[in-house]
């Protein structure tokens, strides 16, 4: 029955933003809930269960890369130019995104604190990955090749920057919020100073 409901998602999803999105969306949400689960389960050592998973799911994106680029087996070679590149990239960011996420989540003791360290760090790495990807897609756009891996890799480079810049604006947003509230007290009390 769960099937059925995914399946409707998906095709909700491909028809409001195409069909490419939804087979985006899924490439990001395999990996994700593969390396989160991997972390929840683990016991002990949660960290290298994480990253060896996140490194398990690089292998397999890199692989599919590289099977669909330059193989001629059919359920690799028939992927259009797009969903050679756009498909291992998200794997690999579902991969990251779930490993930075799930162990401030799971270890005991965390804190939102912690999260937010974790968010920031991974908007970091995210930008990293999304500059290099640049550069690869630049070298590849000046043999003639199409700026696509530039693209992504800009695409991925701004996915950075505002995962990285997401915790400072809960902050901002909380902060706003606790002075707005104090302010009313404050109000509240000089109008009762004056009664």
């Amino acid at each position: 029955m769960k099937a059925q409901y995914h399946a409707l998602a998906g095709g909700i999803a491909a028809s409001f933003f195409g069909q490419a999105a939804a087979d985006t969306g899924s490439a990001f949400a395999g990996p994700f809930a593969f390396v989160f689960a991997a972390c929840v389960i683990s016991p002990s050592h949660r960290r290298a269960v994480g990253i060896f998973s996140v490194a398990l799911v690089a292998v397999l994106a890199s692989g599919t890369f590289v099977l669909s680029t330059f193989t001629t087996i059919e359920e690799f070679s028939r992927l259009a130019p797009r969903e050679r590149v756009v498909t291992p990239v998200a794997q690999s960011l579902g991969a990251l995104y779930a490993l930075f996420i799930s162990l401030p989540i799971v270890t005991p003791g965390g804190t939102v604190e912690r999260l937010w360290r974790e968010i920031v760090a991974l908007g970091t790495v995210v930008v990293v990955l999304g500059g290099a990807l640049m550069v690869v897609g630049a070298g590849v756009a000046l043999f003639g090749r199409g700026w696509l891996g530039f693209a992504v890799g800009f695409a991925v480079a701004f996915l950075g920057a505002m995962t990285w810049a997401f915790p400072f604006v809960q902050m901002t947003r909380r902060a706003n919020k606790a002075r707005a509230v104090m302010e009313e007290h404050l109000r509240e009390m000089a109008a009762r100073e004056k009664t």
